[in-house]
């Protein structure tokens, strides 16, 4: 809720109504990836503690008439506001995909009082041990500087950084592992 590029798109929403955005739309990006990609979760006790919205090669980009759908639920939902700043953050970042088939981590999530207690880490682990199986490369965005070395303990690097929106955002990759190299 308080990442950086979150705020910066709803920068004249209060805490409480970002929240409910936020809320609209990654519902309607989660849907979409439990049709497209390869969604996770974890709970514990029955609660949702972590989520991630992730898209297998191929998978991604998105058909324009979703991305199209996706800021009609956001302005359905959340009434309308100045949605140019999510458009351009989203055409920013999509120009950094790499061309070689991979993996896309859109989004990796973890409820407030789990942050730093492994949830996130046991998430990457498993990510990566399928991409390690599969050989497929991954790539994210970050707009926190804070979670660069968090990536980086998993193997991704830095690619570039790039202010977008106001936000400072580093591309980050993760290369596909050849058990053949040593």
């Amino acid at each position: 809720m308080n990442d950086p590029a979150s705020v910066a798109v709803y920068r004249n929403f209060t805490p409480d109504r970002r929240e409910r955005a936020l809320t609209v739309d990654f519902s309607a990006e989660v849907l979409e990836c439990v049709r497209r990609g390869y969604p996770l979760q974890m709970e514990e006790d029955g609660k949702l503690i972590a989520a991630a919205v992730i898209y297998p090669p191929g998978g991604y980009p998105l058909p324009v008439w979703i991305q199209w759908m996706f800021i009609i639920r956001s302005i359905l939902g959340n009434g309308f506001y100045d949605i140019r700043s999510w458009v351009k953050w989203q055409n920013e970042v999509d120009k950094f995909h790499p061309n070689e088939p991979h993996f896309y981590l859109e989004y990796l999530a973890v409820e407030p009082e789990q942050q730093g207690k492994e949830a996130g880490s046991a998430f990457m682990r498993e990510f990566t041990t399928k991409l390690d199986e599969e050989q497929v490369g991954c790539y994210l965005e970050n707009a926190n500087a804070r979670n660069n070395p968090f990536y980086q303990r998993f193997g991704f690097q830095i690619m570039c950084e790039k202010e977008i929106i106001g936000v400072p955002t580093w591309m980050m990759w993760r290369p596909p592992i050849n058990p053949g190299i040593w």
